[in-house]
């Protein structure tokens, strides 16, 4: 970390990501948008993949102006013969993908009560309808799994590259082998392991995404592809403005409410989240599987 003389802090960022292809989800705004342009900063080749083609083309565009290597792909994540196609149109043009970042998710608020028995009446209490719940699990969980299936077929075509430590603690050399085919880094969240009310449908997703990154960490082990999550707490994002129009608070009284319950008292910036992902799919994580990093200010100590 430096600081240019003026006050503000310039983060350097290490290129541990030249030659990669990665694939972000939901990449065209908030976290995902972060994450685009952290893993391009560190010299990957970045495809936005989002549902929303108008920020999708938006972002590109910004990113291309700052000469990062990104380019945009149309995918909606709930529809796995979307996803085929968006995996295959990368593939085809890059001849590899290295990383998968899954973050595109819906934002579904609610209770298994009927409406006005929740914690405040708002625009969270409200029951939880048959389509929602649909909605919600066909992208925030059946999407992820669509991403890992389709993104993995791609993954084991690349060869493991020849990444050695060389362990000499007095007994011997060892040569500890620690390259990996590709890494994939789920978005989790605090809700994934916490309880909050009027928030069934969004914390069920989330819990279950834990699921997914573990069990396929297992199963995708020997494939020599690592898996692992991210856990967020409360980030300053277009989600969580909304979420605070729908509990009757402006934007600003949102920032307020959350961060005072934040022990570090702020809310994240997606930076901080993005800087937790490039390392979990850099080389700097080789020993990592299965894994969630909490990255919420402290609110779950």
């Amino acid at each position: 970390m430096t600081d240019d003389g003026g006050g503000e802090t310039i983060t350097k960022i290490i290129r541990r990501l030249e030659g990669k292809v990665a694939v972000v989800t939901g990449g065209a705004r908030g976290i995902g948008k972060a994450c685009v342009k952290r893993l391009a900063s560190e010299g990957a080749t970045v495809v936005i993949a989002d549902y929303n083609k108008d920020n999708g083309k938006k972002t590109t565009k910004e990113f291309e102006a700052l000469d990062l290597k990104v380019t945009f792909q149309y995918v909606d994540v709930s529809s796995k013969k979307s996803v085929a196609k968006c995996m295959k149109a990368t593939y085809e043009k890059y001849k590899r993908i290295d990383i998968l970042v899954n973050n595109a998710a819906v934002f579904i608020f609610g209770h298994l009560g009927t409406p006005g028995t929740g914690k405040k009446i708002d625009k969270t209490d409200r029951n939880v309808t048959q389509k929602q719940w649909t909605e919600i699990l066909n992208t925030n969980v059946v999407g992820y799994a669509n991403c890992i299936e389709e993104v993995s077929k791609y993954m084991m075509k690349n060869k493991v590259p020849e990444l050695y430590h060389s362990v000499n603690e007095g007994e011997g050399e060892s040569k500890i082998h620690y390259g990996s085919r590709g890494a994939i880094c789920n978005m989790a969240s605090v809700s994934s392991f916490i309880a909050q009310p009027n928030f069934v449908p969004y914390n069920t997703s989330k819990a279950a995404i834990m699921a997914i990154t573990r069990c396929t960490a297992l199963d995708f082990v020997k494939n020599k592809i690592r898996v692992n999550g991210v856990c967020p707490g409360s980030v300053e994002t277009m989600g969580t403005y909304t979420h605070s129009k729908n509990i009757g608070l402006s934007v600003a009284e949102g920032k307020k409410v959350f961060g005072e319950g934040i022990p570090m008292k702020r809310q994240a910036a997606p930076e901080e989240i993005a800087s937790t992902v490039a390392f979990l799919v850099s080389d700097d994580s080789s020993y990592m599987t299965g894994s969630h990093i909490v990255v919420d200010g402290g609110l779950t100590m």
